[in-house]
Parts: C-alpha cells; sequence; structure tokens
C-alpha cells in the first residue's frame, strides 16, 4: 500500500452558474474525494474572486479549494476527469503538497534573513559615507573660511 501523501484541488467556477447551483456543484467534489476514502484536512467554499487576467472572458469568478490527504492516485485523475466535463470550470488544479512544508519555510527565512542582513550593511555602508562626506565638508569649509579670515586681515 502506498504512503498518503497530501493534495490540493482548486478551481475557479464562473460566475455565470446560478448561485442555486453553486453549493451543489461544489458538493460534488467532496463527494468524489469521500468516495475515494481520502481525509479532508481543509477546505474553503466558493467565494467571489476578481481575476488577475480574463479567463474565457470573465472577470470574476468563483474560487474555492480543498486540502486532502490520500494514497488512492485514481481519486486524482477522477478530479481531473470530473473538472474537464463540467463547463462550469473556467480552470482547476491538482497540486501535490509536500512532506515537509517546514523546508521550503526555512529556505525562504533563511534568504529572507540574508537579504535583510544584507540591506542593513547597505545601510551601515552609507551612513558611514555620509559621517565621511559631513567630515570632508567641514574641512573644507573651514579650510575655506580661514581664507577668507586671511583674506580679510590681509586687506586690512
Amino acid at each position: 500500500m502506498e504512503e498518503s501523501r497530501t493534495y490540493e484541488f482548486a478551481c475557479h467556477i464562473t460566475t455565470k452558474l446560478d448561485e442555486s447551483k453553486v453549493p451543489a456543484l461544489w458538493g460534488e467534489v467532496q463527494a468524489i474525494i469521500q468516495k475515494h476514502g481520502a481525509e479532508v484536512l481543509s477546505a474553503q467554499a466558493p467565494a467571489p474572486k476578481r481575476l488577475s487576467y480574463e479567463i474565457r472572458k470573465e472577470k470574476q469568478s468563483l474560487f474555492a479549494w480543498i486540502q486532502f490527504s490520500t494514497d488512492n492516485s485514481d481519486l486524482l485523475s477522477e478530479l481531473d476527469e470530473w473538472a474537464r466535463l463540467h463547463p462550469e470550470i473556467l480552470r482547476h488544479i491538482v497540486l501535490k503538497l509536500e512532506h515537509e512544508s517546514d523546508a521550503r519555510a526555512k529556505k525562504q527565512a533563511e534568504h529572507l534573513e540574508r537579504r535583510a542582513s544584507r540591506q542593513a550593511q547597505e545601510v551601515s555602508k552609507q551612513s558611514v559615507d555620509r559621517q565621511k562626506i559631513a567630515v570632508e565638508k567641514k574641512a573644507e569649509d573651514s579650510g575655506k573660511l580661514e581664507e577668507q579670515l586671511e583674506d580679510i586681515l590681509g586687506n586690512i
């Protein structure tokens, strides 16, 4: 028997569908998942969403997703086939989620730490550079001031 894996099914449903039919359509997805004995981990019912770009000439959709755990690969192909057979589904995807999502989070945290460190170094370098410029400018200004004083005293 295969090891149980975590998957996510997500889809965009057309807003042209009658609102009363949306729960029944989403219920079909849940029924397919339960029929195969998968454990539902979390889900989001269809909710209105503005699309970043048009899909089949639609600017809005009802977006829904469900995460489940299963060892049955037939479920994945059945979900894919179900979505392809329903014209109300604008777009869909089935994702295999990583066992160790912590590994991805750890890599991202390390990346952010390195980036923050580089930014801190840049800021401190800029601060030191500004201080050097200010000191040099003061020295330059005081040199000019001394020259002006000498000119004035020399003219007296």
